[in-house]
């Protein structure tokens, strides 16, 4: 699974509705220390910040870990790549 992918998820967990997104990422081994917490002043024009972002986002893929819910709690575990999104009954929407 991408970077990126990650602000396309969201939970859906019966009652979260709009509150499960964004689903909070934990990656067994994926190591951002090299982007910024927060866009500095003229981000757009500074190459080294958007290649790093670019590199971070399209290029990383996140083998192993976890996604969670933020309203619920629920962990979604990824493994080899893909997200296991599919929930028990007593969790599903009606």
């Amino acid at each position: 699974m991408k970077l990126l992918t990650l602000n396309l998820l969201s939970s859906n967990v019966r009652g979260v509705g709009a509150r499960g997104f964004p689903l909070v990422q934990a990656a067994d081994t994926l190591n951002l220390a090299v982007v910024p917490k927060e866009p500095t002043e003229g981000y757009e024009h500074d190459q080294t910040f958007l290649r790093k972002m670019h590199h971070v986002l399209l290029e990383v893929d996140v083998l192993e870990g976890t996604l969670q819910c933020p309203e619920s709690g629920r962990l979604f575990p990824i493994s080899r790549g893909i997200p296991n999104m599919l929930l028990n009954d007593k969790e599903t929407e009606t």
